[in-house]
């Protein structure tokens, strides 16, 4: 198993700012709501106290024994879901 984060010199967002498009199958318990004046989004993955884990697995690792993580659950793995919109 392996559970490094890729390393990355800033937080994962879009080309406008706005979050990475992160698999469906990720949650962390503050996806249900932002309790912080400035507002930072969840899939941005700059929480040091974030908890993240998969539906699939409901655990802190996917199905294909990586890391959990709003960095690692990107369009790039193999287990990626991508939004119902």
């Amino acid at each position: 198993m392996s559970f490094e984060l890729p390393i990355r010199d800033e937080s994962p967002a879009g080309s406008d700012g706005s979050p990475e498009t992160v698999c469906r199958m990720l949650r962390t318990k503050t996806a249900f709501g932002t309790y912080t004046s400035t507002g930072e989004d969840w899939r941005m993955g700059d929480s040091t106290t974030a908890v993240y884990w998969c539906l699939d697995t409901m655990a802190t690792s996917g199905p294909d024994d990586d890391l959990a993580h709003p960095h690692a659950c990107c369009q790039n793995r193999a287990c990626f879901k991508p939004p119902l919109d």
